[in-house]
């Protein structure tokens, strides 16, 4: 049995923790430039307005469940289609 598993196991922590440093980074870097800058007052819309918007944080959890989803869907799909391509025992 190849250690294929293991490797790209350890490779992808790699990544992962090379990209969460990056991140970190750039937060602490945006934080910094943000902070140079005196806050917006917000607008307030009039009531007539459009119907209200998502918030970001909204659009991104809706965006994230999905890929879940989606990413759990594929899992299933592929183990499925292994399982269908296996050699008949």
């Amino acid at each position: 049995m190849s250690n294929y598993v293991k490797l790209a196991a350890d490779a992808g922590d790699q990544y992962l923790a090379s990209l969460a440093e990056m991140q970190e980074n750039f937060l602490k870097a945006t934080t910094a430039f943000a902070a140079r800058f005196t806050p917006v007052t917000p607008v307030v819309a009039p009531a007539f307005a459009a119907p209200e918007l998502p918030t970001a944080q909204e659009v991104t959890e809706a965006g994230f469940a999905f890929a879940q989803k989606l990413l759990k869907q594929q899992k299933t799909f592929a183990e499925k289609l292994l399982a269908a391509s296996a050699p008949a025992k």
